[in-house]
């Protein structure tokens, strides 16, 4: 099978238009990027023209693009001389998405102990300009803990001590509009952090009492953060072509499958913002609203006020939506709630947790949806897991020895290197960002008349890989090959697969 990324049609493309517009071609896969070209080309253009800046010698730029039609713009927009080449557009994606998560972070991403008045704020200041999505001030014999998560781990940076920590979270309380007399019970608030005008986060209080003392978990939720399209969130060319059908079919279900913490909410905006527009009534209910949606209605689920998913669900239904996305399926009220408007002629998107595509079908059985709804309305189901990106600075390219090519399943003809983490300043350690893995399920009438019929899961696993569905390891290993990720952090993802 082929696996890479860019590999066959992709480059054969590449070739074809650099050919016709007299110019070279380039495999951008595994390309390490000069730092020093990403600042010359502004990332807004590039993202728009579908560009990588790639290498500058101090006299010229070499800038990749997908599309050689945006020539012209970028010679003009740039204050040195311009060689363009053209490049697969999936690998121009895959590498402006590593550059868009290292420029939101700069050189920050490395937290150093803190030593400051108010720590718990400087390190909450720290935390959002690292792209963290947590900060947790843990309670031990000693003082309070400092640690943040970024890219799904989780680091310590810095401590306080026995004396500090109470007023710390008491800080943090105030702010957050908590009642500072009450340390035995969990409490929950919001406080609001600016770094700039232009990077304006909500972060999400928790208290934690402990046997230790009184601590806190910060979930910071960046509201000027736009969502992702399906371009950028690194699919697979194939794949992504065969969602965006089902996306623009705007019928029936398309649900998103994984752990927690596996993206499925990024996702669920990405395929938003492929079909958000003024002449459609678009409603999301969430917990939290993660990305705001340009004319939607976004409502978010607040226990304390009895907005539930199932009432949120009930009233919108109301309200004649066109398109419903719901942050997740966790019950058989709210599933069935939300099918119930697909059934009513509302394109639907939701997330379940399920290990795999075909668990799905299966889930929503044991919850207690019935079959003929299911088959009804769903139309497709991705899972998706969570890898650490390989920094685009310094990934380092390995030749791999037959037999390592053949334990992967790689067949002659195909890439036979990998790509390995190094180290630099823009990284943590040889990696920035995150990256899916992803596997699609498309419902055909065979795995519709399985659901109808209650089969069991290993019969719906059969019917979706005749369908040509692929596994997450596949899917995984091929972003592996194109210099995305490592086989170590599919292993991590993916145990026991591969």
């Amino acid at each position: 099978m082929t696996l890479a990324v860019s590999g066959g049609a992709e480059l054969a493309r590449a070739r074809a238009l650099a050919d016709r517009a007299g110019l070279q071609w380039l495999d951008l896969d595994g390309e390490q990027i000069d730092p020093r070209a990403a600042d010359l080309l502004p990332l807004p253009l590039a993202l728009s023209a579908l560009a990588v800046p790639v290498r500058f010698d101090g006299t010229s730029l070499v800038v990749a693009v997908g599309d050689p039609s945006v020539h012209d713009e970028i010679v003009a927009s740039v204050d040195v001389p311009v060689r363009v080449v053209v490049a697969p557009r999936v690998s121009v994606a895959n590498v402006l998405g590593s550059l868009q998560q290292a420029r939101r972070r700069g050189s920050v991403l490395r937290l150093p102990g803190i030593a400051a008045p108010e720590m718990e704020m400087e390190a909450l200041r720290r935390a959002a300009a690292a792209g963290a999505t947590d900060l947790h001030l843990v309670p031990g014999e000693d003082g309070l803990a400092l640690r943040v998560r970024i890219d799904g781990a989780l680091r310590t940076i810095g401590a306080l001590t026995a004396d500090q920590g109470p007023t710390a979270v008491s800080r943090i309380k105030v702010q957050a509009g908590l009642d500072i007399s009450e340390s035995r019970r969990s409490q929950e608030g919001r406080l609001r952090l600016e770094l700039a005008e232009d990077r304006v986060f909500d972060v999400r209080v928790t208290t934690v009492p402990t046997v230790a003392g009184e601590g806190a978990t910060l979930r910071l939720l960046e509201r000027t953060r736009r969502a992702p399209t399906l371009t950028e969130i690194g699919l697979l060319p194939e794949l992504q072509l065969a969602l965006e059908r089902l996306v623009n079919q705007r019928r029936g279900a398309l649900l998103v499958t994984g752990p927690t913490g596996s993206g499925k909410s990024t996702t669920i905006h990405a395929a938003l913002a492929g079909i958000a527009h003024p002449d459609l009534n678009l409603v999301t209910v969430e917990d939290p609203v993660e990305y705001r949606v340009e004319g939607a209605y976004q409502i978010e689920v607040n226990p304390h006020t009895s907005v539930t998913f199932e009432s949120a669900l009930r009233s919108i239904l109301r309200s004649d939506p066109d398109v419903v996305a719901v942050g997740e399926m966790r019950d058989r009220e709210t599933a069935a709630a939300t099918l119930k408007a697909a059934l009513a002629g509302s394109f639907v998107l939701s997330s379940l947790h399920t290990d795999d595509a075909p668990s799905a079908i299966t889930r929503l059985r044991d919850m207690g949806v019935e079959p003929y709804v299911t088959a009804a309305t769903v139309r497709g189901v991705l899972a998706q897991r969570l890898v650490r990106r390989l920094c685009v600075y310094c990934r380092e390219r390995r030749e791999l020895a037959p037999d390592e090519a053949a334990e992967l399943g790689l067949e002659p003809g195909e890439p036979a290197h990998l790509f390995q983490a190094g180290g630099c300043d823009h990284c943590d350690r040889g990696y920035l960002g995150l990256v899916a893995v992803h596997q699609l399920l498309l419902v055909d009438d065979e795995l519709r008349r399985l659901t109808l019929a209650g089969a069991p899961q290993t019969a719906l696993v059969e019917a979706a890989f005749a369908a040509g569905m692929r596994t997450l390891w596949e899917d995984g290993l091929a972003k592996a090959l194109a210099g995305l990720t490592t086989v170590d952090e599919l292993h991590g993802a993916l145990p026991g697969e591969g």
